[in-house]
């Protein structure tokens, strides 16, 4: 697993085609009946359950600027937006998500406020606060929760994590494992703890058996990766990766840790021909074809660095990143060689 949205998190991706049409978005200046917010509601559902966040975002802001005071509608729209911003996560990275995860936590605070204060939109406000890398704000929101949700509780001890605050982690995860002792994420999750802890051995059973428990989740192989570099193995951390189908490969989140593998074994070169894949795949993930070139340069390999470069150009004339990779780079072949 990796942070907030990591394992747990099911980040919905689009389907291939539009679901159906959603009811007209309401209209500013008109009277909106309780049907047609119900509709709405249910509209922002749908396009929810089809991948389609996008399209729930443009009708839950619509209703929201109708119903300004309506805590319902805050919850909708805030649950809309967290889940546009893991999709911008995944597509273009972290800082590319914080903002419209801010404006998710915006959202789900304003519902709380105003009495919505089921363990959902709690669970959503922590996940949103994460992302918008308001922490310690995101544990007390897990916290508000209640010791008897077990996602809240998961989530709790996973941003206790992210805080370095292993030990209250452990006091979290260790009574949740008891009672879910098959749940691969809690697992995962445990391992870490007792990883920190100096158990190495107990933290790779633990992630072995996660794994055997949910074999499709990259969330928990990208987790034991993580671990055996951390552990300083190297290699091996990459392998686990490597041998994934290039489908999973080359999701951000697995050439992140990858990246980071390669790099611990001097290997910037693989690590650039990682983000490049990446950037074939997902050709409008320009931080991917940035960091293409970075690490190509790093590994001496200044055509492949140009060359990605300038497909940043090509993909976003204009960008500031893109004007601040190419500087970089000028400053790098200015340095002299040892």
């Amino acid at each position: 697993m990796t942070a907030p949205t990591v394992a747990v998190v099911v980040l919905m991706t689009s389907c291939g085609g539009d679901a159906e049409p959603a009811p007209p978005s309401p209209t500013a200046g008109t009277a909106l009946s309780a049907a047609d917010r119900d509709a709405s509601l249910n509209a922002i559902e749908r396009w929810l359950a089809a991948g389609r966040a996008d399209n729930a975002e443009t009708v839950a802001r619509s209703l929201a600027g109708r119903l300004p005071d309506d805590p319902v509608v805050d919850a909708a729209l805030g649950r809309t937006l967290l889940m546009r911003s893991g999709e911008i996560r995944e597509a273009f990275g972290e800082a590319a998500a914080s903002a419209i995860a801010a404006d998710a936590a915006i959202a789900l605070e304003r519902a709380e406020d105003r009495g919505q204060v089921d363990a959902e939109t709690r669970r959503n406000l922590g996940l949103a606060l994460e992302g918008a890398g308001r922490l310690d704000d995101a544990i007390e929101a897990y916290r508000r929760v209640g010791p008897a949700d077990p996602v809240a509780r998961l989530y709790l001890g996973l941003a206790l994590l992210r805080a370095d605050r292993p030990e209250q982690a452990a006091e979290i995860l260790e009574p949740l494992a008891r009672t879910r002792p098959d749940d691969a994420f809690v697992l995962a999750a445990l391992a870490e703890t007792g990883f920190r802890s100096g158990d190495i051995e107990t933290a790779f059973e633990q992630l072995d058996a996660a794994i055997r428990l949910a074999p499709d989740e990259p969330g928990i192989r990208i987790r034991r990766a993580a671990l055996l570099r951390r552990a300083g193995r190297f290699r091996l951390a990459v392998e686990s990766l490597a041998a994934l189908p290039p489908d999973v490969r080359e999701r951000r989140d697995v050439v992140q840790e990858l990246t980071a593998g390669w790099l611990a074994l001097d290997r910037p070169g693989d690590a650039g021909d990682a983000w490049a894949a990446r950037a074939r795949r997902a050709p409008e993930d320009l931080p991917a074809a940035i960091e293409a070139a970075r690490c190509f340069d790093l590994a001496g390999r200044p055509e492949d660095a140009e060359a990605w470069l300038r497909i940043a150009e090509d993909t976003a004339p204009g960008d500031p990143r893109v004007a601040e990779a190419r500087a970089a780079r000028g400053r790098s072949a200015d340095r002299p060689k040892s």
